[in-house]
């Protein structure tokens, strides 16, 4: 899937120290979402190409064994080209090429942050091969319309 991609956009990243010993937490809620994006005139952008799309993902990990935990939320404005169906229509597949930037900047960041606080980088490496699948709000949405 080719794919126009906006700038990566951090709203919060939040490195808090943690006992090692601390509940080990990956959560990663990939959220996929169709604003009404207008343009400086307040005219609904153009979607010819695709759907515009916001990729949002609200985030909290520990990892085991790890000094720190990492939370916030990042996010990027994606145009999936050819893509003019619902939301509900993309494949898992999709949603996690959609999201693999923001996780990769999620993965980056944590990285850098830990470089400094801890005198090492600490890599998250979610692996780009795993499943990442579509939040429940998204697989409701698509139940309740597959049973139209």
């Amino acid at each position: 899937m080719k794919i126009n991609k906006g700038e990566v956009n951090v709203q919060s990243f939040h490195y808090d120290v943690e006992s090692p010993s601390a509940d080990v937490k990956t959560e990663l809620n990939i959220n996929i979402e169709h604003p009404e994006f207008k343009d400086e005139n307040g005219e609904p952008l153009n979607e010819d190409e695709g759907k515009i799309l916001q990729v949002v993902v609200p985030f909290e990990i520990h990892p085991e064994n790890a000094p720190f935990k990492v939370s916030g939320l990042i996010g990027q404005v994606v145009q999936p080209i050819g893509f003019h169906g619902e939301i509900q229509d993309l494949e898992a597949k999709d949603v996690q090429q959609l999201s693999r930037p923001v996780v990769e900047y999620i993965e980056t960041l944590t990285y850098q942050v830990t470089s400094v606080s801890l005198n090492r980088g600490f890599s998250l490496n979610f692996n780009k091969d795993i499943e990442i699948e579509p939040n429940q709000a998204l697989k409701d949405l698509k139940n309740k319309e597959s049973n139209k």
